[in-house]
Protein backbone atom coordinates (compact mmCIF):
# COMPACT_ATOMS: atom_id res chain seq x y z
CA UNK A 1 0.00 0.00 0.00
CA UNK A 2 1.29 3.56 -0.97
CA UNK A 3 2.25 5.97 1.94
CA UNK A 4 -0.71 9.08 0.54
CA UNK A 5 -3.96 8.50 1.56
CA UNK A 6 -6.85 10.88 2.43
CA UNK A 7 -7.61 11.41 6.10
CA UNK A 8 -10.75 8.65 5.80
CA UNK A 9 -8.31 6.07 4.55
CA UNK A 10 -5.90 7.00 6.66
CA UNK A 11 -7.77 7.28 9.71
CA UNK A 12 -9.92 4.18 8.75
CA UNK A 13 -6.54 2.03 8.45
CA UNK A 14 -5.24 3.02 12.14
CA UNK A 15 -8.94 2.14 13.34
CA UNK A 16 -9.16 -1.47 11.97
CA UNK A 17 -5.40 -1.72 12.44
CA UNK A 18 -6.26 -1.37 16.26
CA UNK A 19 -8.79 -3.83 16.12
CA UNK A 20 -6.79 -6.68 14.01
CA UNK A 21 -4.54 -6.47 16.76
CA UNK A 22 -7.00 -7.46 19.49
CA UNK A 23 -8.29 -10.23 16.80
CA UNK A 24 -4.78 -11.76 16.50
CA UNK A 25 -4.44 -11.32 20.50
CA UNK A 26 -8.01 -12.89 20.71
CA UNK A 27 -7.25 -15.87 18.14
CA UNK A 28 -3.69 -16.80 19.24
CA UNK A 29 -4.48 -19.82 20.59
CA UNK A 30 -6.49 -20.73 17.44
CA UNK A 31 -2.98 -20.10 15.50
CA UNK A 32 -1.19 -23.00 17.06
CA UNK A 33 0.48 -25.39 15.22
CA UNK A 34 -2.44 -27.94 15.57
CA UNK A 35 -5.18 -25.70 14.13
CA UNK A 36 -6.34 -26.44 10.57
CA UNK A 37 -8.20 -24.99 8.34
CA UNK A 38 -11.13 -26.54 5.88
CA UNK A 39 -9.96 -28.86 3.89
CA UNK A 40 -6.28 -28.58 4.48
CA UNK A 41 -3.79 -31.16 4.06
CA UNK A 42 -2.64 -32.91 7.26
CA UNK A 43 0.77 -32.25 8.05
CA UNK A 44 1.01 -35.55 9.15
CA UNK A 45 -0.06 -37.00 6.32
CA UNK A 46 2.53 -35.78 4.36
CA UNK A 47 5.34 -34.93 7.19
CA UNK A 48 4.88 -30.86 6.47
CA UNK A 49 6.66 -28.91 9.02
CA UNK A 50 3.85 -27.08 11.08
CA UNK A 51 4.31 -23.02 10.11
CA UNK A 52 5.39 -20.34 13.27
CA UNK A 53 2.46 -19.32 14.84
CA UNK A 54 1.56 -15.35 13.85
CA UNK A 55 1.40 -14.48 17.56
CA UNK A 56 4.83 -15.69 18.05
CA UNK A 57 6.41 -13.97 14.87
CA UNK A 58 4.59 -10.62 15.78
CA UNK A 59 5.74 -11.12 18.95
CA UNK A 60 9.72 -11.12 17.76
CA UNK A 61 11.50 -8.00 18.11
CA UNK A 62 11.95 -5.89 14.40
CA UNK A 63 15.47 -4.13 14.36
CA UNK A 64 15.34 -0.83 12.35
CA UNK A 65 18.69 0.77 10.94
CA UNK A 66 19.36 3.68 8.46
CA UNK A 67 19.48 1.33 5.29
CA UNK A 68 16.44 -1.18 6.18
CA UNK A 69 14.67 -3.60 8.96
CA UNK A 70 14.94 -6.83 10.24
CA UNK A 71 13.19 -9.28 12.30
CA UNK A 72 14.50 -10.75 15.17
CA UNK A 73 15.06 -14.54 13.67
CA UNK A 74 13.71 -14.10 10.17
CA UNK A 75 15.29 -16.07 7.14
CA UNK A 76 15.58 -15.05 3.49
CA UNK A 77 14.12 -17.45 0.89
CA UNK A 78 16.19 -19.62 -0.65
CA UNK A 79 17.06 -19.09 -4.23
CA UNK A 80 15.15 -22.19 -5.93
CA UNK A 81 12.34 -20.94 -3.20
CA UNK A 82 12.27 -17.63 -5.38
CA UNK A 83 12.42 -19.04 -9.03
CA UNK A 84 9.40 -20.45 -7.98
CA UNK A 85 7.96 -17.09 -7.02
CA UNK A 86 3.98 -18.00 -7.24
CA UNK A 87 5.05 -20.44 -4.01
CA UNK A 88 7.06 -18.33 -2.47
CA UNK A 89 5.72 -17.77 1.22
CA UNK A 90 6.66 -14.11 2.45
CA UNK A 91 5.25 -13.33 6.10
CA UNK A 92 6.98 -12.25 9.33
CA UNK A 93 9.38 -15.58 9.29
CA UNK A 94 10.59 -15.33 5.39
CA UNK A 95 11.98 -12.39 3.61
CA UNK A 96 13.71 -11.69 0.32
CA UNK A 97 16.96 -10.29 -0.18
CA UNK A 98 17.48 -6.52 -0.21
CA UNK A 99 18.68 -6.76 -3.79
CA UNK A 100 15.91 -9.08 -5.20
CA UNK A 101 14.52 -7.37 -8.67
CA UNK A 102 12.33 -9.85 -10.14
CA UNK A 103 12.77 -11.01 -13.76
CA UNK A 104 10.39 -9.67 -16.67
CA UNK A 105 9.42 -6.94 -15.06
CA UNK A 106 7.34 -4.52 -17.65
CA UNK A 107 5.77 -0.99 -17.55
CA UNK A 108 2.04 -1.16 -17.14
CA UNK A 109 1.28 1.24 -20.26
CA UNK A 110 -2.48 -0.48 -21.92
CA UNK A 111 -4.96 1.65 -22.09
CA UNK A 112 -7.60 -1.19 -20.77
CA UNK A 113 -5.97 -0.68 -17.31
CA UNK A 114 -4.55 2.48 -16.86
CA UNK A 115 -6.28 5.45 -15.83
CA UNK A 116 -6.03 9.15 -15.09
CA UNK A 117 -5.35 8.53 -11.93
CA UNK A 118 -3.28 5.42 -11.24
CA UNK A 119 0.16 6.77 -11.78
CA UNK A 120 2.85 4.14 -13.19
CA UNK A 121 3.44 0.61 -12.22
CA UNK A 122 5.88 -2.56 -12.69
CA UNK A 123 4.96 -5.98 -12.76
CA UNK A 124 6.11 -9.20 -13.92
CA UNK A 125 5.10 -9.75 -17.17
CA UNK A 126 2.51 -12.59 -16.65
CA UNK A 127 1.14 -10.88 -13.79
CA UNK A 128 0.88 -7.69 -15.83
CA UNK A 129 -1.20 -10.07 -18.74
CA UNK A 130 -3.78 -11.52 -16.34
CA UNK A 131 -4.51 -8.06 -15.11
CA UNK A 132 -5.16 -6.58 -18.04
CA UNK A 133 -7.52 -9.23 -18.94
CA UNK A 134 -8.88 -9.01 -15.33
CA UNK A 135 -9.37 -5.51 -15.93
CA UNK A 136 -11.44 -6.15 -19.26
CA UNK A 137 -13.80 -8.52 -17.69
CA UNK A 138 -14.45 -5.87 -14.72
CA UNK A 139 -15.46 -2.99 -17.19
CA UNK A 140 -17.61 -5.64 -18.66
CA UNK A 141 -18.91 -5.87 -14.94
CA UNK A 142 -19.37 -2.35 -14.83
CA UNK A 143 -16.64 -2.34 -11.81
CA UNK A 144 -13.94 0.06 -12.93
CA UNK A 145 -10.88 -0.87 -11.17
CA UNK A 146 -7.33 0.93 -10.62
CA UNK A 147 -4.10 -0.13 -9.79
CA UNK A 148 -2.89 1.63 -6.19
CA UNK A 149 -0.07 0.04 -5.71
CA UNK A 150 2.04 -2.63 -7.78
CA UNK A 151 6.22 -3.71 -7.33
CA UNK A 152 7.71 -2.20 -4.84
CA UNK A 153 11.41 -3.04 -4.51
CA UNK A 154 13.44 -3.04 -0.78
CA UNK A 155 14.19 0.76 -1.15
CA UNK A 156 10.47 1.71 -1.61
CA UNK A 157 9.38 -0.58 1.08
CA UNK A 158 11.82 1.20 3.82
CA UNK A 159 9.90 4.12 2.82
CA UNK A 160 6.39 2.64 2.65
CA UNK A 161 7.25 0.82 6.18
CA UNK A 162 8.68 3.76 7.63
CA UNK A 163 5.72 6.05 7.23
CA UNK A 164 3.50 3.68 8.78
CA UNK A 165 5.71 3.28 11.79
CA UNK A 166 5.71 6.98 12.21
CA UNK A 167 2.27 7.39 11.78
CA UNK A 168 0.71 4.56 13.77
CA UNK A 169 3.99 3.20 15.80
CA UNK A 170 5.93 0.21 14.85
CA UNK A 171 2.74 -2.84 16.44
CA UNK A 172 0.18 -1.21 14.65
CA UNK A 173 2.08 -0.65 11.49
CA UNK A 174 3.29 -4.32 11.30
CA UNK A 175 -0.19 -5.53 11.48
CA UNK A 176 -1.18 -3.86 7.85
CA UNK A 177 2.68 -2.62 6.34
CA UNK A 178 5.17 -5.33 6.03
CA UNK A 179 9.12 -5.07 7.53
CA UNK A 180 11.19 -4.46 4.24
CA UNK A 181 12.10 -7.72 2.79
CA UNK A 182 8.65 -9.59 3.84
CA UNK A 183 6.53 -7.41 1.63
CA UNK A 184 4.62 -9.44 -1.79
CA UNK A 185 4.67 -6.27 -3.80
CA UNK A 186 8.63 -6.97 -3.96
CA UNK A 187 7.66 -10.41 -5.77
CA UNK A 188 6.39 -8.28 -9.02
CA UNK A 189 3.06 -9.99 -8.96
CA UNK A 190 0.91 -8.12 -5.62
CA UNK A 191 -1.07 -5.38 -6.66
CA UNK A 192 -3.23 -3.18 -4.40
CA UNK A 193 -6.78 -2.41 -6.38
CA UNK A 194 -9.41 0.59 -5.73
CA UNK A 195 -12.45 1.82 -7.90
CA UNK A 196 -11.79 4.89 -10.57
CA UNK A 197 -13.87 7.69 -9.70
CA UNK A 198 -16.42 7.99 -6.27
CA UNK A 199 -16.80 4.96 -4.22
CA UNK A 200 -15.44 3.61 -0.78
CA UNK A 201 -11.87 4.29 -0.60
CA UNK A 202 -9.91 1.60 -1.15
CA UNK A 203 -7.93 1.56 1.91
CA UNK A 204 -11.22 1.72 4.51
CA UNK A 205 -13.31 -0.17 6.20
CA UNK A 206 -16.25 0.27 3.83
CA UNK A 207 -14.12 -1.37 0.91
CA UNK A 208 -14.41 -4.92 2.04
CA UNK A 209 -18.22 -4.54 1.00
CA UNK A 210 -17.84 -2.43 -2.03
CA UNK A 211 -19.05 -3.68 -5.77
CA UNK A 212 -15.39 -3.59 -6.28
CA UNK A 213 -14.64 -5.93 -3.59
CA UNK A 214 -17.24 -8.16 -3.98
CA UNK A 215 -16.04 -8.45 -7.77
CA UNK A 216 -12.81 -9.51 -7.03
CA UNK A 217 -13.63 -11.53 -4.34
CA UNK A 218 -15.82 -13.74 -6.87
CA UNK A 219 -14.03 -13.43 -9.92
CA UNK A 220 -10.39 -12.85 -9.30
CA UNK A 221 -9.28 -16.61 -9.09
CA UNK A 222 -10.27 -16.74 -12.43
CA UNK A 223 -7.73 -14.50 -13.98
CA UNK A 224 -4.54 -15.86 -11.61
CA UNK A 225 -4.84 -13.91 -8.59
CA UNK A 226 -5.50 -14.91 -5.22
CA UNK A 227 -6.41 -12.45 -1.77
CA UNK A 228 -4.08 -12.49 0.90
CA UNK A 229 -4.90 -11.67 3.49
CA UNK A 230 -8.42 -12.48 4.40
CA UNK A 231 -10.82 -11.90 6.90
CA UNK A 232 -12.22 -13.09 9.62
CA UNK A 233 -10.34 -13.55 13.17
CA UNK A 234 -8.84 -17.29 12.60
CA UNK A 235 -7.78 -16.42 9.06
CA UNK A 236 -6.16 -13.75 10.53
CA UNK A 237 -4.25 -15.31 13.16
CA UNK A 238 -3.13 -17.39 10.19
CA UNK A 239 -1.96 -15.05 7.47
CA UNK A 240 -0.28 -12.97 10.18
CA UNK A 241 -1.38 -9.71 8.60
CA UNK A 242 -4.89 -7.95 8.92
CA UNK A 243 -7.99 -8.16 6.46
CA UNK A 244 -6.60 -6.43 3.15
CA UNK A 245 -9.65 -6.74 0.24
CA UNK A 246 -7.65 -4.60 -1.87
CA UNK A 247 -4.28 -6.73 -1.96
CA UNK A 248 -3.79 -9.80 -5.13
CA UNK A 249 -1.12 -11.47 -5.55
CA UNK A 250 -0.88 -13.38 -8.93
CA UNK A 251 -0.46 -17.07 -8.61
CA UNK A 252 -1.09 -18.37 -11.97
CA UNK A 253 -4.37 -20.30 -12.94
CA UNK A 254 -4.11 -23.66 -11.98
CA UNK A 255 -3.06 -22.25 -8.44
CA UNK A 256 -5.38 -19.58 -7.64
CA UNK A 257 -8.07 -22.28 -8.92
CA UNK A 258 -6.33 -24.45 -5.99
CA UNK A 259 -5.96 -21.70 -3.26
CA UNK A 260 -10.09 -20.77 -4.23
CA UNK A 261 -11.40 -24.26 -3.83
CA UNK A 262 -9.21 -25.40 -0.69
CA UNK A 263 -10.62 -22.40 1.25
CA UNK A 264 -7.32 -22.21 3.27
CA UNK A 265 -5.22 -19.03 3.92
CA UNK A 266 -3.10 -18.79 1.20
CA UNK A 267 -0.23 -18.31 3.53
CA UNK A 268 -0.57 -22.12 4.70
CA UNK A 269 -1.92 -23.34 1.51
CA UNK A 270 1.44 -22.26 0.45
CA UNK A 271 3.23 -23.49 2.96
CA UNK A 272 2.03 -26.99 2.39
CA UNK A 273 2.71 -26.27 -1.40
CA UNK A 274 6.29 -26.09 -0.92
CA UNK A 275 7.07 -28.95 1.23
CA UNK A 276 4.96 -31.31 -0.98
CA UNK A 277 1.90 -30.99 -0.10
CA UNK A 278 -1.18 -32.46 -1.94
CA UNK A 279 -3.96 -30.32 -3.06
CA UNK A 280 -6.47 -29.69 -0.65
CA UNK A 281 -10.29 -29.98 -1.33
CA UNK A 282 -12.82 -27.83 0.14
CA UNK A 283 -16.50 -27.65 -0.12
CA UNK A 284 -16.40 -24.43 -2.46
CA UNK A 285 -15.02 -26.59 -5.24
CA UNK A 286 -18.16 -27.31 -6.96
CA UNK A 287 -19.21 -23.93 -7.20
CA UNK A 288 -16.27 -22.68 -8.67
CA UNK A 289 -15.18 -23.08 -12.10
CA UNK A 290 -11.49 -24.46 -13.32
CA UNK A 291 -9.22 -23.10 -15.45
CA UNK A 292 -9.82 -24.42 -19.41
CA UNK A 293 -6.89 -27.70 -19.34
CA UNK A 294 -7.50 -28.73 -15.63
CA UNK A 295 -8.09 -31.93 -15.31
CA UNK A 296 -10.89 -32.58 -12.62
CA UNK A 297 -12.96 -35.72 -11.65
CA UNK A 298 -15.22 -36.61 -14.63
CA UNK A 299 -13.26 -34.04 -17.32
CA UNK A 300 -9.86 -36.16 -17.84
CA UNK A 301 -8.57 -33.74 -20.34
CA UNK A 302 -9.78 -30.43 -18.07
CA UNK A 303 -11.96 -28.86 -21.50
CA UNK A 304 -15.01 -28.29 -19.55
CA UNK A 305 -17.25 -31.14 -21.21
CA UNK A 306 -17.53 -34.25 -19.10
CA UNK A 307 -16.10 -37.76 -19.93
CA UNK A 308 -19.15 -39.49 -20.69
CA UNK A 309 -20.05 -36.80 -23.83
CA UNK A 310 -16.62 -36.03 -24.30
CA UNK A 311 -15.74 -37.20 -28.41
CA UNK A 312 -12.21 -36.84 -27.01
CA UNK A 313 -11.95 -37.49 -23.76
CA UNK A 314 -8.15 -37.86 -23.20
CA UNK A 315 -7.39 -34.71 -25.28
CA UNK A 316 -7.86 -31.05 -24.78
CA UNK A 317 -10.90 -29.98 -26.92
CA UNK A 318 -13.15 -27.89 -25.84
CA UNK A 319 -14.63 -27.14 -29.50
CA UNK A 320 -15.41 -30.86 -29.43
CA UNK A 321 -14.92 -30.24 -33.21
CA UNK A 322 -15.68 -33.79 -35.48
CA UNK A 323 -15.60 -33.18 -39.09
CA UNK A 324 -16.79 -36.78 -40.48
CA UNK A 325 -19.68 -36.71 -38.19
CA UNK A 326 -18.05 -40.28 -36.68
CA UNK A 327 -18.48 -39.61 -33.15
CA UNK A 328 -14.37 -39.25 -32.10
CA UNK A 329 -13.27 -35.18 -32.13
CA UNK A 330 -10.81 -34.38 -34.59
CA UNK A 331 -8.27 -33.85 -32.01
CA UNK A 332 -8.37 -37.83 -31.33
CA UNK A 333 -8.36 -38.66 -35.55
CA UNK A 334 -5.25 -39.39 -36.48
CA UNK A 335 -3.48 -37.03 -38.94
CA UNK A 336 -4.08 -38.38 -42.67
CA UNK A 337 -1.42 -39.07 -44.57
CA UNK A 338 0.19 -36.53 -47.25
Amino acid sequence: MGHTRSMETRTGLIAWARTAVLVVMVAATMASATWSTPGAVSAADVAIPVPPSCASLLARKVIITPTGASIEGEEITKEHRRKQWATSVLDPMYRLPANYIPTALTWITDRAVISPTTGVFLLRREAATALRSMFVAAREADVRLRIISAYRSYKTQITTFSYWVEQSGLQLARRFSAVPGHSEHQLGTAVDLGTVGAGAPWGSARFATSPTAVWLGENAYRFGFIRSYPSGAKRVALSCYGSEPWHWRYVGLDLAYEIACSEQVPRIFLWNRQWGGERAIGENCGELQPPLGYAVEGDADGDRVADEVDNCPDLLNPDQLDSDANGVGDACEPTPAP
